[in-house]
C-alpha cells in the first residue's frame, strides 16, 4: 500500500493498515483458488489439504472450502489417497488456449 493510502486508512479507521504481503486487487476468494491451483501445480500435481494450507498461508478450514468448490466445477480432483491433484478441466482449458496462441 502506498504511504498515501496507508494515512487514509489511518485516519479513516484510527488503525494502521495491516503490513502483511500486499493483496492482487480484485475478488479474494478468486486470488486464493488460483494460489491453490499454482501451488498444486508448482509440487508436481499432488498435495494433501495440510500441505496446500502450509503453502499458501490459508487456514485449512478455507483452503478445504475453496477445494471443494473447485472439486465440483472439475478444476481440481481429490486422489485416492486423500490427496489433491489438478482436474481435467484444466487440461482442456490449456489445450483450447494452446490452440488459440
Amino acid at each position: 500500500m502506498d504511504e498515501q493510502k496507508e494515512q487514509t486508512v489511518v485516519a479513516a479507521t484510527g488503525t494502521a493498515a495491516p503490513s502483511s504481503a500486499p493483496r492482487a486487487p480484485g475478488v479474494q476468494s478468486v486470488d486464493r483458488a488460483l494460489d491453490i491451483l499454482e501451488v498444486i501445480n508448482a509440487h508436481g500435481g499432488q498435495l494433501s489439504l495440510s500441505e496446500l494450507a502450509e503453502e499458501t498461508g490459508l487456514p485449512a478450514p478455507t483452503a478445504h472450502r475453496l477445494l471443494r468448490t473447485m472439486i465440483a466445477k472439475g478444476y481440481v480432483r481429490q486422489l485416492a489417497n486423500r490427496s489433491y491433484g489438478l482436474g481435467e478441466k484444466l487440461i482442456l482449458l490449456g489445450r483450447a488456449a494452446s490452440a488459440r496462441a
